[in-house]
């Protein structure tokens, strides 16, 4: 059993919503956690406390590492595992973690996967940051703002690790005001920053980001190009420079710049998701649809491959097989390959059987194709699980196969779900006209009055 010691140190500040969650999730790992507290007004030092933190006071000055460091220096653990309060470590990741707190002669920092949930709640976004360091090797924390700790481990000869340990962070999600009151501190901070700094590279890069986040395109790219020309990044952070720049030249429709710096990247890092991405959407933006499909193929199989071995550069794009396939169906049906668009949409309904966004598609897909008969069997086969859209489809099938008999039977089978749908009741009239029941298709129309006379917004 290793004897080695983790210290869990934050720094915090009105953090009453999130920090009993964060500190549980790391209470059967940590040996000790310290929370530094930069001018809290509410409960959470109390609830620090409560949760078995040793807890101090800081004065905030506008420096994000100075308050890191005030926290490790209370550290007593061998190993330092650092996070915020709106994060929690997820109980997969603790046996890893603590298979990792091991004895090294030599200054270590892990890469540590961050799923950040985004503003609607439902989507993610997966980053990475040096989260775990060992103690006593002289690592600190540089930067006002967005701060590191992997050059103070270069300059130490330390060595940079990946690990599968995976916290969840909840502070993209942040209402609208909180969110604008953060951007605020950080674009003053990042400002400050590159003024007494003006020859670091990664102050330049993080405020551009910051003007990209906010739609400033151009000044984005200025910033960029500026810590592109300083060219003191290693391998992994100068890949994702490369892509940025290329991204912010993209959204500016620059597009060979943006295919210049995504060939550079390429060129740096084969093995890697972002740049194959940044090249298929510079071939569609360009318009050229059988480029882009060779471009989501060469993604398809690089995600795949990321997904089995660990990334060469941490901070890289993990894709939805699916997304890429849908993506994928949408090119080949713009270029009439119709057959390979179908195949795209079959291969999701094996992964995910009950997406009907994806099911209706295929189904148009086959309409398109005039695979009439086909497309009529594959929606007979979900029977009672139609609702009123896909039955407004299937019904669209019949007619165009002139059975009307059986279209009558599916709007029916519509309406009886829809009874106020406009189209469904014009419809239905019309398929009645059509074999002659004048004075059913009367009704309806008598019907669609009545409905429009109840709320004239609604459109005959």
């Amino acid at each position: 059993m290793s004897d080695q010691k983790l210290s869990v140190c934050m720094i915090v500040k009105n953090e009453e919503r999130f920090i009993e969650d964060c500190l549980r999730s790391v209470a059967d790992i940590a040996d000790q956690i310290i929370v530094v507290d930069t001018g809290s007004t509410d409960r959470t030092k109390e609830i620090a406390r409560e949760c078995g933190a040793e807890v101090y006071d800081f004065a905030w000055r506008d420096d994000f590492s100075a308050a890191r460091n005030a926290s490790i220096k209370y550290a007593r653990g061998n190993w330092i595992f650092w996070l915020d309060a709106d994060e929690r470590l997820l109980p997969d990741s603790i046996p890893h973690l603590k298979s990792l707190l091991r004895h090294e002669k030599k200054a270590v920092a892990y890469l540590v996967n961050i799923k950040n949930v985004m503003s609607d709640g439902k989507t993610y976004k997966i980053s990475s940051a040096h989260r775990l360091f060992n103690n006593h090797k002289g690592i600190r924390f540089e930067g006002r703002i967005h701060e590191q700790i992997i050059y103070s481990v270069a300059r130490k000869k330390g060595e940079e690790r990946n690990s599968s340990i995976a916290l969840f962070h909840l502070g993209y999600g942040l209402e609208a005001e909180k969110q604008r009151q953060k951007d605020e501190r950080n674009r003053r901070l990042l400002l400050k920053m590159v003024e007494e700094e003006p020859e670091n590279a990664y102050a330049h890069f993080t405020l551009g980001q910051n003007y990209n986040l906010n739609g400033e395109n151009e000044k984005a790219l200025r910033h960029y190009l500026i810590a592109l020309q300083k060219n003191s990044f290693p391998k992994a952070l100068h890949v994702n420079l490369l892509n940025t720049i290329g991204e912010v030249n993209l959204k500016l429709m620059k597009t060979s710049e943006a295919r210049e710096f995504a060939q550079k990247s390429l060129a740096l890092v084969p093995d890697q998701v972002a740049a194959y991405y940044l090249m298929y959407r510079i071939s569609d933006a360009e318009g050229d649809k059988r480029e882009a499909i060779d471009w989501l193929l060469k993604l398809r199989q690089k995600n795949t491959d990321s997904l089995r071995k660990p990334k060469k550069v941490a901070t890289d794009l993990v894709l939805a097989d699916t997304d890429i396939l849908f993506t994928l169906a949408n090119v080949y049906q713009s270029c009439n390959l119709l057959k390979e668009a179908k195949e795209c949409l079959q291969k999701i309904l094996e992964k995910e059987p009950k997406n009907e966004n994806v099911f209706r598609k295929l189904i148009e897909l086959m309409v398109q194709n005039n695979e009439l008969s086909e497309a009529e069997r594959l929606l007979k086969e979900k029977g009672l699980q139609l609702n009123a859209d896909l039955l407004d489809l299937l019904g669209m099938i019949q007619i165009k196969k002139q059975d009307f008999l059986a279209a009558i039977h599916t709007y029916t089978r519509a309406l009886q779900l829809q009874p106020d749908n406009m189209q469904i009741i014009r419809r239905l009239a019309g398929l009645f006209m059509k074999i002659g029941e004048e004075q059913k298709a009367n009704r309806l129309i008598q019907m669609m009055s009545e409905i429009n006379a109840l709320n004239p917004q609604m459109t005959v």
